[in-house]
C-alpha cells in the first residue's frame, strides 16, 4: 500500500465510540475539516472546508463513511505536474465511503456527486506518451505506413454529424512557378462521421482548383499541388485504414482518418516516416512547403448514437439509450504548420460513462458522468500536435462514482 498522509483542523459536534468483538468504530453526528491537505501515492489533494453528516470511521485500516458530505475549494494535482484540478464546490448528497483500494491507494465511492465550477489543466499532453516513446528504438526501420493508426481508436467519431468551415492558407516554393500562395475558404457537411471530398474539391475557386490536387491514392487521402512537367507533389496526406478505404470508394473520408497525417519533408505520420519523404529530400525538395495554415476554423457537431473510446488505459462511452453523447459542440481556432495554434470548444452537454480511466495518479470510474454546459475547453498545438489542455466546466454530475488516489494502477 502506498504511503498516505492527511492533515487539517477538525471540529466535531459530539462523538461516540463502539468497541465490541471485531468492531472498533468512531461515530460523529457532524464533523468539519478546515485546511485539509494530504497525499496518496503520486497525487496530493486538499480542500478549504469539508462538512460531514453522520460520519463513521473504523479504527482498523482505512474505512470511513458518511450519510452526506460537501466540500469547498477542493483541489487535486499530480506531484509530477502532469495535471491539476480545482473544484469550487462538491456535493455528495447520498453519502460517500473512503476505503483502501485493491491496488493499494485510497478509493472514494459516492452513489451521487455534483461538482460546480471545475478547472482542469494539463500543461503537457506529451508526458502521457513518453513511456512509449522512451521504449522505442531511436533508429527504427522505416515502414511505408505506421504499424498502428490513431484512427482505429477514434471510431466514436463515426456517429458525428454537423458541419465545419475553415480557410486553408498554403505558401509553397515551387521549382518553376516560384513562391505560390493559396488562400481559400471551404465549407463541408459531415454525415455519419464522414465528409464528401469531391464536394470539397469542387468548392475551390477555379484558380486554386486548378492549382490543387485532392484525391485518394494508394490508401491515402492526399492534398497536393500541380507542378508543370514534374506532376503532383504532396502537401499533406492522411492514412486510410481498410474501412476508411472502403468509404473513400464512395468519395467520402472519415473524420477519424484526419488523425493520421503526414507532411512530406517533416517525417511525421503517427510516428513513422514514409520512404517517399526521404526520396524527396534527397532530390532537394525538402522545405518546399513554407507553411500550411487552417485558419478561422468553425465546427458545429453533435454525437447521437452511443459510442466507445478506448483512452487513458480505460474506456469512455459517449451517450446512452436515453441520452446523446455530445450536444451542440462548437469548435473554433486555427492550426499552423510550422508554428503555434489552438482550438477552443464549448458544448451544451456531454454525457459519458467511464471505466478505469487513468490520469496521472488518478483512476476514475462512473456509471454516468454528465457535463453541462462546458464553458470552455482549450487545446494548444505545436503544428498539428496537441500540447496542452485547459477545461472550464460549469457543472458535472456523476452516478456511482469511484475515484482512486494513488495505488499501483493509477499511473
Amino acid at each position: 500500500m502506498s504511503e498516505q498522509r492527511a492533515q487539517g483542523n477538525i471540529r466535531v459536534d459530539g462523538f461516540g465510540v463502539v468497541i465490541g468483538g471485531e468492531t472498533r468504530r468512531l461515530d460523529f453526528p457532524r464533523a468539519q475539516i478546515e485546511g485539509l491537505r494530504g497525499d496518496a501515492g503520486a497525487v496530493e489533494y486538499g480542500a478549504g472546508e469539508i462538512s460531514f453528516d453522520q460520519l463513521s470511521g473504523r479504527l482498523k485500516g482505512v474505512d470511513w463513511s458518511t450519510d452526506s458530505a460537501s466540500a469547498g475549494r477542493f483541489w487535486v494535482r499530480d506531484k509530477a505536474g502532469r495535471f491539476e484540478l480545482h473544484v469550487a464546490g462538491v456535493e455528495l448528497m447520498h453519502g460517500v465511503r473512503m476505503t483502501r483500494s485493491a491496488a493499494g491507494g485510497v478509493e472514494i465511492v459516492a452513489p451521487q456527486a455534483s461538482f460546480a465550477d471545475l478547472r482542469l489543466h494539463i500543461p503537457e499532453l506529451g508526458v502521457f506518451r513518453k513511456p512509449v516513446e522512451e521504449r522505442a528504438d531511436p533508429t527504427p526501420p522505416t515502414p511505408a505506413e505506421p504499424t498502428s493508426l490513431r484512427q482505429d481508436k477514434l471510431r466514436f467519431l463515426d456517429a458525428i454529424g454537423g458541419g465545419f468551415g475553415f480557410t486553408i492558407k498554403v505558401v509553397l516554393d515551387l521549382p518553376v512557378l516560384g513562391v505560390r500562395t493559396l488562400d481559400q475558404t471551404v465549407k463541408v457537411e459531415i454525415t455519419d462521421g464522414t465528409f464528401d471530398f469531391k464536394k470539397l474539391d469542387d468548392g475551390l475557386s477555379w484558380l486554386e482548383g486548378a492549382f490543387l490536387d485532392i484525391g485518394v491514392d494508394e490508401g491515402r487521402f492526399r492534398v497536393g499541388y500541380r507542378v508543370p512537367i514534374v506532376g503532383t507533389k504532396e502537401i499533406i496526406s492522411f492514412a486510410l485504414d481498410p474501412d476508411a478505404q472502403t468509404v473513400a470508394a464512395f468519395d467520402r473520408i472519415p473524420l477519424r482518418s484526419l488523425a493520421d497525417f503526414r507532411i512530406p519533408g517533416r517525417g511525421k505520420d503517427n510516428g513513422a516516416r514514409d520512404s517517399r519523404d526521404a526520396k524527396d529530400s534527397s532530390k532537394g525538395n525538402r522545405g518546399r512547403l513554407r507553411s500550411l495554415t487552417l485558419a478561422d476554423l468553425s465546427l458545429h457537431l453533435s454525437l447521437v448514437a452511443p459510442r466507445n473510446l478506448d483512452a487513458a488505459g480505460g474506456t469512455i462511452r459517449f451517450g446512452g439509450d436515453d441520452a446523446p453523447g455530445i450536444v451542440d459542440l462548437k469548435i473554433g481556432g486555427s492550426l499552423v504548420q510550422p508554428g503555434s495554434g489552438g482550438l477552443t470548444a464549448q458544448a451544451g452537454a456531454v454525457d459519458m460513462t467511464l471505466k478505469d480511466v487513468h490520469v496521472g495518479g488518478l483512476a476514475l470510474t462512473a456509471d454516468r458522468l454528465h457535463v453541462g454546459p462546458m464553458d470552455e475547453l482549450t487545446v494548444t498545438f505545436d503544428g498539428f500536435t496537441p500540447r496542452s489542455l485547459t477545461a472550464v466546466l460549469h457543472r458535472v454530475t456523476a452516478t456511482n462514482l469511484s475515484l482512486i488516489l494513488g495505488g499501483s494502477r493509477a499511473v
